[in-house]
């Protein structure tokens, strides 16, 4: 039987997969739901309630048909999502491993945080590992549940991040290079020293 709407995930930091009678494979869970791949190029997000699919719906439905950011929606039931299966790595990973920032991916990090504001987000942050390269090389952000429930006007995680990997000064002397305002405006949250 391979009908993932038999899927059980009940709440838990992270959740837990109570019940799965398919072979599909778990390849991720956090604090709203677990991801099961159901192909090469889908997964399905089975949430623990019913109020994280509402609004992660809201997001990947309405606002995602106006942004390449955000994975592809196939299907919507109550409590699961069939969506885009991103197959390229983290930036967490990505970075990881290169242990270096170009002044080209700070760009392209400030073109997400640009296009999110653009879109009316709440919260503009979003951490290093559900921000995922499509096979066309492209980024595109996972996980909106409190993309309009959470507000935050700086990328606080994305900073934690970068911190963990000893990246953060570069990404930021990228910043002030490439956007000064930007900087400027990050400069009150980080209490950047000139």
């Amino acid at each position: 039987m391979n009908d993932y709407t038999q899927i059980v995930v009940t709440p838990g930091r992270p959740v837990q997969v109570q019940i799965n009678p398919t072979d599909y494979p778990l390849i991720g869970k956090g604090l709203q739901g677990a991801v099961f791949k159901l192909s090469d190029d889908r997964c399905v997000k089975i949430y623990s309630k019913q109020i994280y699919c509402l609004r992660e719906k809201h997001v990947l439905q309405h606002i995602g048909e106006k942004t390449a950011i955000l994975p592809e929606v196939y299907e919507a039931g109550e409590n699961y999502i069939i969506m885009e299966y991103l197959t390229g790595p983290s930036l967490q990973e990505f970075l990881g491993k290169s242990k270096e920032i170009s002044e080209e991916l700070t760009i392209e990090i400030i073109d997400l945080i640009k296009e999110l504001r653009g879109l009316q987000f709440m919260r503009i942050d979003f951490s290093l590992r559900h921000t995922i390269y499509n096979k066309n090389g492209k980024l595109k952000i996972i996980d909106h549940v409190n993309s309009f429930k959470i507000h935050r006007s700086f990328p606080k995680r994305l900073f934690k991040d970068l911190k963990k990997l000893g990246l953060l000064a570069t990404f930021l002397e990228h910043v002030k290079n490439q956007e000064p305002d930007i900087y400027e405006q990050w400069g009150k949250f980080l209490k950047i020293k000139e």
